[in-house]
């Protein structure tokens, strides 16, 4: 049997720059690793099938899911002769931003290339994005940016060495509803040089990071669930730091430097006054 781990992602910082005629919308956005991961065992088997358990299993395993998808294309298009048995833990919260079900494609895909003996490259990489937009990322993870559709991607040599607690709200937020309500007038409304600026050249400072922070979809997200707006303003109040959403919702995560002596108090108050799934975690 093969035990995978599959990360989570948080996006650090994301904006939309603009939308193309066939509906998809092009981002800019600061990709990062963390360490909540999904486990998935695959061995050989006469029959290809696959199950999920853990808390956020899912409740549909039929052929619609995407790993389903990607199996039917490794032996259909690179001649994959053997059958799995795939099982997935379902650790990272769904509907949350997380890309956990990208991550999990991922890996997946890499197994089966290795299975294959058929080396990563950057185009084989990019042509996975007709599975989900953010399995290129997933494919090295670490710190990137990315952007066009999320098939181009610039992966940075380091990770930034932060700790985050990541909330969950227990709300499921649709990421095609979410961009069915963008105007073209919300696009570009944030600066994405300064902070990019700093990736490129190495010059890592956490106080502009945490300012630079900014994502396109709290305001979309926030007027259709306002409860998550509030959960975001109460957990500012209890920890004085600035909350910001991932993705297109409805997970928050809060940045701290791995030597801030704030993190564990902020992860213990919070854990008394909030009734939600709290993580304290670190980039990878």
């Amino acid at each position: 049997m093969y035990v995978l781990k599959s990360p989570c992602k948080i996006n650090i910082y994301l904006d939309i720059t603009s939308k193309r005629e066939d509906g998809y919308h092009l981002i800019e956005s600061l990709f990062h690793t963390v360490d909540l991961y999904d486990i998935i065992n695959i061995e050989k088997s006469d029959e290809y099938s696959i199950s999920t358990s853990g808390k956020f299993a899912l409740e549909d395993n039929n052929e619609e899911n995407i790993v389903t998808e990607i199996f039917k294309y490794f032996r259909n298009e690179m001649n994959l002769k053997n059958n799995y048995n795939i099982h997935i833990e379902k650790n990272i919260p769904t509907g949350a931003g997380l890309g956990g079900g990208s991550s999990d494609a991922a890996s997946i895909i890499k197994f089966f290339l290795e299975e294959l003996n058929i080396d990563i490259n950057d185009e084989l990489i990019e042509s996975f994005s007709k599975f989900g937009a953010d399995i290129p990322f997933f494919i090295r993870g670490g710190c990137a940016w990315v952007s066009g559709i999320g098939e181009k991607i610039k992966n940075y040599s380091f990770t930034l060495p932060y700790n985050i607690i990541l909330i969950y709200p227990n709300i499921h937020i649709s990421t095609k509803l979410a961009y069915s309500r963008f105007k073209s007038y919300d696009f570009n409304q944030s600066d994405i040089f300064p902070i990019k600026n700093m990736l490129d050249n190495n010059s890592i400072n956490f106080e502009k990071i945490v300012l630079s922070i900014y994502n396109i979809f709290e305001k979309n997200v926030f007027d259709l669930e306002k409860k998550i707006e509030n959960i975001k303003t109460e957990i500012e109040n209890i920890v004085n730091r600035k909350v910001s959403m991932s993705g297109s919702g409805s997970s928050l995560f809060i940045l701290y430097e791995h030597n801030d002596e704030k993190l564990e108090n902020d992860f213990q108050k919070l854990k008394s006054s909030i009734n939600m799934d709290i993580y304290k975690l670190s980039l990878i």
